[in-house]
């Protein structure tokens, strides 16, 4: 049976043990043993990683086939050694237990464990453990790619299987493996996730050809992610060195998402305080002089256990591809967590990071026409003076509650708040396939600032009625978003580029000024939800599923320009927007073919104001409504091997409606990340494919990641960026080996990225130097069409154990040095080439 959240006593008292019974499989203290008479004092295979002692202890009952005795107090915060081997059981059980104070016998192929001082008899099962909502299962020391709950979509820890919705899970053991370092690696390896570059540091997550706009941490209120118009909200991105897994849930997600895009939320589960002292140290370097450590240490500081600390340090240090570029990144991450009673915990902590960019261009431009200008991927047009620097930081509290009668309280407030400073350097504007001219070099001088508040509340348990059990979760969440960004107008001067060769014509230092003559301020969102979602067992295998979320919504920007710099401000943009309560539902069902496979059908929806698209002229006109997005979604989920390999299948189509269009009856206007015009809220997108995914361990030692998405788009108005940019096919693969026997401190693994074309279309503006003023005049308007063909992108990596403590670790990324363009975007800027063929070395401590 499994062990719930809740506070329960039980003694086992020494009684005679009956003989070893044939085929037999028992649970036994939450433990699934198998039990099958034999020879245990024959050596056989085994293969447990390191990690908390009641689960090594459970894998390894599975693979020796012995029933292993013991209560959880005796094992509460202890961690077991790897073991790994051609060993005899009790060789292997020795090993396992080493330094954790227990000794063992065996009766009958029944283990007994019982401490080495000499305790009682009498095993006392009486420790509180607090599940906090919106976490999950933590994945640390687990040694798996896949984990037995998930709070996307849910807030509450369930299962994938019972999850009607598609959710891919990146562990930390995968982060270990593929040596991640921020949230865009993680998506990169994500199945079903297109990533882009939305700049030059900050990334853009495309999931079913819609962005993904939000993250909940811990499942809390959504948080701005901060990659599309107005970039200004946030400027982070989420160093893994805090979390301990990514959930991202694809498709619509307005239940617990608030607004933004169907294209799906993620939820970044942060590293918890461990029961017992754990020190982790890594330190990578990789190819142009890419350098990361990091240090991690938690465990118990006082009051015998129940005060427990964290600490996380990390630097990067590195370089790119391009010329120009760079990156020095200090980090640091703590949180204390303490049991205030049997029943209450307390979480607080906070973190900081600071960020120096050299190198703040903007992409590669293409010809006038889309063809390719066949640039080296070193180019980079930014000088080297031009630079970033950023601050973000974080504090955070949570109060988790066990109410009576199976019945949770989780209350968490959130506070981010970021600043930047930045003086820009990028080439714009697309050269003539001719005479090579129309590039010139752009700049600003840029400060802004961001800060975030976010509240959740909600209480969840489970009732009866109808003789069967059912769950119910009730909460409201808030979030509120005040920024300003401030910028120059921009160059000195005219500085037209050699687009081969730039150095030829380098850009001063004080071509940009310094005078802050346009601003955003107010600029600040505010929403507010009150949440429910119901899961009612109808009958023993089948589950329903419904939910409501009830939205408010409110947007103010007002942008005021001094363009003359006199000190003389004028109102360019005035919006004020407030949208009506909008209630978004949600359903699902889920039917339990048996212990291992569901099929699920569910239905959800999301809304995403357009206030800054407006319906007539600007001087008159008001926004539009909101642009609404509903998924559809069926399929058929496994959860194998006593939950070691999840796999599921999945049909999806999704419908976003009311998005904004060109209006043809009137001149369009357009200001900067303010309020334009003129719209109509017709435009409408259908997205619809399947998905396959695997994640788990198929065979001891053997661990898979990977899926198959299969996107069809159809646009009913014309081509758009997102819709176009997603591939049709898209594949990715990643899997990992432990070798047997003698050569089982070695691991080796693989993987591979394949996607087909993707492309981009839009209209380029031909240009040509003006004869009697120095600057270039617009002569001509033409459509082009960029073409990214399919490519395919391997990785790999050996690991060697050189003890039990340190693992050295070799990788390589794009082995094959496939050349392609990563982001296509338009003609003047924004493209970006994929990272050509690198390496790493890592090592790595545990104690």
């Amino acid at each position: 049976m499994k062990r719930e959240s809740k506070r329960f006593r039980q003694k086992l008292f020494n009684a005679p043990l009956s003989s070893c019974r044939s085929c037999v499989s028992m649970a036994v203290l939450g433990l699934t043993l198998s039990v099958c008479g034999g020879a245990f004092a024959q050596p056989i295979q085994v293969n447990v990683p390191a990690q908390s002692l009641d689960k090594a202890l459970t894998e390894l009952g599975k693979q020796t086939g012995l029933q292993v005795l013991f209560g959880p107090d005796m094992v509460a915060g202890k961690k077991s050694t790897a073991v790994n081997g051609s060993l005899e059981p009790a060789i292997a059980l020795e090993a396992l237990l080493k330094g954790a104070g227990l000794s063992f016998r065996i009766e009958n192929n029944t283990v007994i464990l019982s401490p080495e001082s000499g305790a009682s008899s009498a095993l006392e099962l009486g420790a509180t453990t607090i599940q906090g909502q919106g976490m999950g299962q933590m994945t640390e020391n687990s040694g798996s790619y896949t984990t037995g709950l998930v709070s996307a979509g849910s807030k509450t820890p369930t299962s994938l299987k019972d999850t009607p919705q598609s959710v891919s899970v990146i562990t930390q053991q995968l982060i270990e493996d593929q040596r991640m370092v921020d949230l865009s690696d993680a998506m990169r390896r994500t199945p079903g996730i297109t990533v882009k570059s939305a700049n030059y540091r900050l990334p853009q997550f495309i999931s079913r050809g819609f962005r993904i706009d939000n993250i909940q941490i811990d499942g809390a209120s959504p948080m701005d992610i901060g990659s599309g118009i107005g970039t200004f909200y946030a400027n982070k991105t989420y160093d893994l060195a805090e979390f301990d897994h990514i959930e991202v849930l694809k498709g619509a997600s307005g239940l617990f998402g608030g607004t933004g895009d169907p294209g799906g939320i993620i939820n970044a589960v942060r590293k918890r305080p461990l029961d017992y002292f754990q020190l982790k140290f890594n330190t990578s370097a990789g190819s142009w002089d890419n350098y990361r450590t990091e240090v991690d240490v938690t465990g118990p500081m006082a009051f015998d256990g129940k005060l427990r600390g964290r600490v996380v340090v990390a630097n990067t240090d590195r370089q790119y591809f391009m010329d120009n570029r760079s990156t020095q990144t200090p980090f640091i991450y703590g949180v204390l967590e303490a049991d205030v009673s049997d029943t209450a915990r307390i979480t607080v902590g906070g973190r900081y990071e600071k960020i120096h960019e050299n190198g703040t261009g903007d992409g590669l431009p293409r010809y006038s026409t889309g063809q390719d200008l066949k640039l080296k991927r070193s180019t980079w047009y930014s000088p080297n003076w031009a630079y970033s620097d950023n601050s973000s930081q974080e504090v955070f509290a949570k109060y988790d509650q066990e109410l009576a009668d199976d019945w949770k309280l989780n209350v968490s407030l959130t506070s981010t708040f970021d600043k930047s400073e930045t003086k820009g350097a990028f080439l714009y504007g697309s050269p003539d396939p001719v005479t090579l001219e129309g590039a010139t070099w752009g700049g600003s001088y840029i400060k802004s600032r961001s800060e975030q508040t976010l509240f959740d509340a909600n209480v969840s348990g489970k009732f009866t009625a109808f003789d069967r059990e059912h769950e119910l979760l009730i909460g409201a969440d808030a979030q509120k978003v005040t920024s300003r960004w401030r910028s120059t107008k921009g160059m000195t001067a005219f500085y037209p580029i050699d687009i081969y060769n730039p150095d030829a014509t380098p850009l001063p230092a004080d071509s940009i000024g310094n005078r802050l003559v346009r601003d955003y301020s107010p600029n600040t969102r505010k929403q507010y939800g009150l949440y429910s979602t119901l899961r009612l067992q109808l009958t023993d295998p089948l589950k329903l599923i419904i939910g409501a979320r009830a939205q408010r919504y409110k947007f103010e920007q007002v942008y005021t320009t001094d363009d003359d710099a006199k000190g003389v401000w004028k109102v360019e943009s005035d919006t004020d927007r407030r949208e009506p309560t909008k209630v978004v539902p949600f359903g699902g069902l889920v039917y339990a073919l048996d212990d291992e496979w569901s099929v699920y059908a569910s239905y959800s929806e999301i809304f995403k104001p357009q206030a800054q698209q407006l319906e007539g002229p600007s001087s008159s006109g008001k926004g539009l409504e909101p642009m609404v997005g509903k998924t559809y979604e069926t399929g058929i989920k496994g959860e194998l091997y006593d939950g070691t390999l999840n796999v599921s299948a999945a049909v999806f189509y999704t419908k976003r409606e009311k998005e904004a269009i060109q209006d043809p009856r009137y001149t369009r206007e357009s200001v900067l990340y303010g309020g334009s015009c003129c719209f109509l809220a017709q435009g409408e997108i259908i997205s619809k494919g399947i998905e396959l995914e695997a994640s788990g361990e198929i065979t001891p030692g053997w661990m898979v990641m990977g899926g198959y998405t299969l996107n069809i788009i159809d646009n009913g108005t014309k081509d758009t960026f997102l819709t176009t940019v997603t591939p049709k096919h898209l594949a990715k693969l990643w899997t990992v080996y432990t070798l047997p026997d003698r050569l089982s401190d070695w691991k080796i693994g693989g993987g591979v990225n394949v996607q087909s074309a993707s492309y981009a279309s839009g209209t380029a503006y031909r240009v040509r130097k003006n004869p009697t003023e120095n600057y270039y005049d617009v002569y001509d308007e033409r459509p082009f069409d960029m073409v990214q063909g399919g490519y395919a992108v391997w990785d790999a990596m050996v690991e060697y154990k050189v003890d039990e403590n340190w693992t050295v670790a070799f990788s390589g990324k794009n082995l094959f040095d496939r050349k392609y363009f990563e982001t296509l975007r338009t003609s003047e800027y924004g493209n970006y080439y994929g990272e050509p063929r690198n390496y790493m070395l890592t090592v790595r401590g545990t104690f």
